[in-house]
């Protein structure tokens, strides 16, 4: 099999390139660094990873079925003793790292509630939610002081839906929504000792919460994801540890990924206050915007994928059950697919992104989040016609989420 071909052309050296990328530095500013990686080329190997930058060739190795991702058997001989910590336990085991026949056996468990009549349903729920936030979010700027849309808004609005829907508690959304932050970082490419230990200890307390949450819906169940995925294990449809993986994985992606989108939208429109302000008197179609920023400042940056059989991938001979690493953040800046790939322009042609990947892997909850961010960003404009950035901005220094942590702003 082979995918497109090589580019030719003066370049900088690429494995210095993916040094500098996987650098603490390199996510600050992945993008030039994309650039300069995709100019030698749309693949790269850097020790044992090949780097796929290309438009192109992200979207073939995504949709292609001889693609695979990181499964158990992949991580008995490659990462030894994984299940032995909780944490790689139950990631390693959830619906996103399996292939099939497995992979649909546990994604069937979970469309139902991401169905076309459940999102109609969740419409309402958003609208519900939102307008809340924005009065709490109203309140905390009353005095003319500085808020934090990430805190006020982009946060808790998809912790909160993502809530709804596994039917966990309120009062314990917040608190599990900052170890599901911690726990999430098992999926990132780099950690150190510190992480690690925040990610093991975050693993713990969500599996403590997350084996009582499916022991309460055994003695009382409820009309909530958790009740089904309980009721589906108790049929022998799935095993204890992929119940609480997916429970685990929905609650930390199903929010983490939203709330990048909705702080990155939100960053582009306030620093491009013509767009805010079309948007704002409804000269544009909103679903515009959440695509542009999907391409432009790509939530999840990077998708892995194991090659089934032998291949070549942008003019570079790859061997079976090689690691591939698709760079979705440079793919959707990728100059031979769109034009002006660095400016943001909710106006341009549509183009397919990337952002939630593809093939049978492509993301559950893609239509929740763009729903989510559709619903949110016109009511955050028109509440706070005003609405600026009020100092620095911090993202989360890890290349996997491109990912506010702070964002102040003034009313």
């Amino acid at each position: 099999m082979t995918i497109s071909g090589p580019v030719t052309g003066a370049v900088e050296d690429p494995a210095a390139v993916v040094a500098r990328l996987l650098a603490p530095e390199g996510p600050g500013d992945p993008y030039p660094l994309y650039h300069a990686l995709r100019s030698a080329g749309p693949v790269h190997r850097a020790g044992n990873i090949h780097f796929v930058s290309g438009y192109a060739e992200c979207q073939a190795v995504l949709a292609g079925p001889e693609f695979r991702v990181q499964d158990p058997e992949w991580y008995d001989i490659n990462l030894p003793g994984w299940r032995d910590n909780t944490a790689t336990r139950l990631m390693y085991q959830s619906v996103q790292s399996r292939n099939n026949p497995d992979h649909n056996r546990l994604r069937r468990l979970v469309t139902g509630a991401f169905s076309p009549r459940r999102m109609a349903g969740y419409a309402e729920v958003i609208d519900r939610i939102t307008d809340g936030l924005l009065d709490r979010m109203a309140q905390a700027g009353a005095d003319g002081g500085r808020v934090d849309v990430m805190e006020q808004l982009a946060y808790p609005l998809p912790t909160a839906v993502i809530g709804e829907i596994l039917g966990v508690p309120e009062a314990d959304r917040e608190h599990f929504r900052d170890l599901a932050v911690d726990f999430f970082r098992v999926m990132d490419i780099v950690t150190d000792h510190e992480t690690r230990e925040r990610m093991d200890t975050a693993a713990a307390a969500l599996l403590e919460f997350w084996t009582g949450m499916a022991g309460e819906r055994r003695r009382a169940p409820r009309e909530d994801l958790t009740t089904e995925l309980v009721e589906a294990c108790d049929a022998g449809l799935l095993s204890q540890d992929e119940l609480l993986g997916i429970a685990m994985f929905l609650f930390s992606a199903g929010y983490g990924t939203t709330a990048a989108l909705l702080g990155n939208a939100t960053e582009q429109l306030l620093t491009h206050p013509d767009e805010a302000a079309r948007l704002r008197a409804g000269e544009c179609a909103v679903e515009a915007v959440v695509e542009e920023s999907l391409r432009h400042e790509t939530p999840t940056q990077i998708a892995p994928r194991l090659t089934g059989e032998d291949c070549t991938v942008g003019g570079v001979d790859i061997p079976a059950g090689q690691l591939l690493v698709c760079l979705l953040g440079a793919a959707n800046r990728d100059p031979a697919r769109y034009e002006q790939p660095d400016r943001f322009w909710p106006s341009r042609p549509p183009g397919r992104v990337l952002s939630f990947g593809g093939g049978v892997h492509y993301c559950i909850g893609a239509a929740l989040s763009r729903m989510e961010a559709t619903r949110v960003l016109p009511r955050l404009l028109r509440r706070f016609p005003r609405l600026a950035p009020a100092g620095p901005r911090v993202r989360r220094p890890a290349l996997r989420m491109r990912l506010h942590t702070s964002f102040p702003v003034s009313l």
